[in-house]
């Protein structure tokens, strides 16, 4: 676990201002949410003040583990976190964000024989019209804080007309997904994954992509959270790994690459996850060993027992195992040892910023090093220029995805790229 984290007021606001900065002219929408720990006092007096700082050092970290971008989450007083969310396609978005930043907190804390139960107030704050600044985000997120009851927020919305935005679209968003889903309304993008040392693309991400007809598109990581607020976790996971094994199928002939499916965190555990991924594979036909099933490392770290000995089973069928977002899980180097993998991503958030940041840099290359012991393969997420690609061919690390690359593509663009991919460039495909 990670130290107790530090009151950080002045970067939280020096961060939120530069988020504003960035997004003013755009058509992205930037929310804030405000965390309240309200019964932390009532933690240290009734059981210690040692559990309160286990408290807050855990809730810092579950709220890392969910974070995509760096600077984006802060501690800022005594018992309150801020959350920044920058990039939001839609301001319905935000329920469905404080429904997983609920439901993450929520979940007793275990320390020694103990359980700590948290209480956990949220306060939500948009700004439509673009005018505020750090301190104005901050007063319309305490504002709905006031007004939150049970915890859920009552969401704060600058100049809207006296129309609810949030509620109205994400009432549309619920009830277009149920309808995407019934008419299979989805697609996949498939993103390479290049082997650093032969330069030769061995397999290719799949990535869930939906375009709503009225609110444009969705992030994956809302599609997911809607599936789990629905119960459709199972079906659409199921019809993911359908469509993406049956691509598979396609391509063993014609290009000779494997596809890496992502799960949903919330199905490690699930007992029929091996029966799913077998019979996708026995209806299309395609070859095991190219099939690799990405799993976050938070998502093994909650359920280690059970999702352990699900993963065990799916190794010992021969489907390859890579451990997603590695990095961001705080887990002991007991996990290298335990854990039934054959890779791990680095979490890009890592690699983007490596060239610039040392402790960037110095994580990367210590995972590389660790991983390769316990003679696990390493990829790195997030490759954005050719220097960071050189430099990760320098630590020895075995793949790479990311923009300089290419993005995810829809099914014939990315044939069309694998058609005329020159390989990498000279300089940087090196032993």
């Amino acid at each position: 676990m990670i130290g107790t984290p530090l009151i950080e007021r002045r970067e939280f606001f020096l961060a939120l201002n530069r988020h504003i900065e960035s997004e003013k002219n755009g058509e992205m929408t930037l929310g804030l949410v405000l965390i309240n720990f309200s019964n932390l006092s009532a933690i240290n007096h009734s059981m210690s003040f040692e559990h309160g700082d286990v408290a807050i050092k855990e809730s810092y970290s579950r709220l890392l583990s969910i974070s995509k971008l760096p600077q984006t989450v802060f501690r800022i007083g005594g018992h309150h976190f801020v959350f920044i969310l920058p990039a939001l396609a839609n301001p319905a978005f935000m329920a469905l964000a404080t429904n997983k930043i609920m439901r993450l907190l929520s979940g007793g804390i275990s320390y020694g024989d103990d359980i700590i139960d948290g209480d956990i107030q949220l306060g939500v704050a948009i700004d439509i019209d673009r005018k505020l600044d750090a301190q104005g985000y901050l007063i319309l997120a305490e504002q709905s804080l006031t007004k939150s009851k049970g915890g859920l927020p009552h969401i704060q919305l600058r100049h809207v007309e006296g129309k609810n935005l949030v509620t109205q679209d994400q009432h549309i968003l619920k009830q277009q997904f149920k309808e995407a889903l019934q008419s299979n309304s989805f697609e996949l993008y498939y993103q390479p994954k290049v082997n650093l040392r032969t330069g030769h693309v061995d397999k290719a991400e799949v990535l869930l992509r939906w375009k709503s007809a009225e609110l444009g598109f969705v992030s994956p990581e809302v599609i997911v959270d809607l599936a789990e607020q629905h119960g459709e976790s199972y079906t659409l996971t199921k019809w993911v790994l359908h469509t993406a094994i049956r691509q598979l199928n396609r391509w063993q002939t014609t290009m000779g690459i494997g596809v890496a499916v992502n799960i949903q965190a919330s199905l490690i555990a699930e007992p029929d996850l091996l029966r799913l991924v077998s019979d996708a594979l026995a209806i299309w036909g395609g070859d095991i060993d190219k099939l690799t099933l990405e799993i976050t490392e938070s998502a093994v770290i909650e359920d280690k027992e059970s999702g352990l000995e699900n993963l065990e089973h799916l190794r010992e069928r021969g489907v390859t195992l890579s451990i997603d977002d590695f990095g961001t899980g705080y887990s002991s180097l007991s996990y290298f040892k335990d854990i039934p993998a054959h890779e791990l991503k680095i979490d890009k958030a890592f690699v983007m910023n490596m060239l610039s940041n040392q402790q960037d840099q110095d994580i990367v290359k210590i995972i590389i090093e660790i991983a390769h012991v316990f003679n696990l393969k390493v990829v790195a997420e997030g490759i954005e220029d050719e220097e960071t690609l050189n430099h990760l061919i320098s630590l020895g690390c075995d793949y790479g995805q990311g923009y300089f690359i290419a993005g995810p593509l829809p099914v014939d663009e990315f044939e069309a790229w694998f058609s005329h991919y020159p390989g990498l460039p000279a300089r940087s495909n090196k032993e």
